[in-house]
């Protein structure tokens, strides 16, 4: 958690910045912060085939901050920070003997992302004017071991993103609401511990709800 404060503080910082009026290196297009509420379910990892290891993460929520700009019309760039926490369960099977061993691990999620934005100035389900977008893109996952019982470390993964949602805006020209769904493609975390270690990429979806404020 310590790693990512930086890190958050950062965002933050550039967000702050990039409101200013006068940005001398880069001037905003129709740029909007937003944040809101993620579940997040991640597929469980059943062990067989090259691995030995099984891995059962509990449904969660959480939390994600993001920054957009539209360079044009219909296309932008976004940033994203998201948090979550949850249980992952590992178990390790040998042939013959079954389970051998069966370790929780208290997990802490720090998601990084950026991604290309596709948002045409299409207009649906007249007079709410709702607008859809496409955004692909990618980056980093650090995963932190909370649980005291384990002596690992935290592991920063690469992942994919994609999301596929719509804002709706509001009577207010600078605010509105922001739902979608996002799905988030990754190694599975083993807190570089090998006897963790699956070498299978697991899925995540994060069905999200929030609102949107553009300058």
């Amino acid at each position: 958690m310590k790693k990512f404060i930086p890190l958050f503080l950062t965002l933050c910082g550039l967000t702050a910045a990039a409101t200013g009026a006068n940005a001398q290196f880069y001037k905003l297009h129709g740029a909007d912060i937003g944040g809101g509420g993620i579940g997040q379910f991640t597929r469980h990892l059943n062990a067989g085939n090259d691995s030995v290891v099984a891995d059962d993460p509990t449904d969660s929520f959480g939390g994600i901050f993001s920054l957009r700009d539209h360079p044009v019309s219909w296309a932008g760039i976004e940033f994203n920070y998201s948090y979550a926490q949850y249980h992952q369960y590992y178990r390790g099977y040998a042939s013959g003997l079954g389970v051998v061993y069966d370790v929780p691990i208290k997990t802490q999620a720090h998601e990084a992302t950026a991604a290309y934005l596709f948002q045409p100035k299409a207009h649906w389900l007249h007079p709410l004017r709702v607008e859809p977008f496409l955004a692909l893109g990618g980056g980093y996952i650090d995963f932190v071991p909370a649980s005291p019982n384990v002596n690992g470390s935290n592991q920063w993964r690469e992942t994919g993103l994609a999301e596929l949602g719509f804002d709706i805006p509001t009577s207010n020209r600078h605010m509105g609401f922001r739902v979608q769904g996002r799905e988030l493609l990754y190694r599975q975390a083993n807190f570089n511990k090998p006897y963790l270690a699956s070498r299978k990429w697991v899925g995540t979806s994060e069905p999200m709800f929030g609102v949107w404020y553009r300058w």
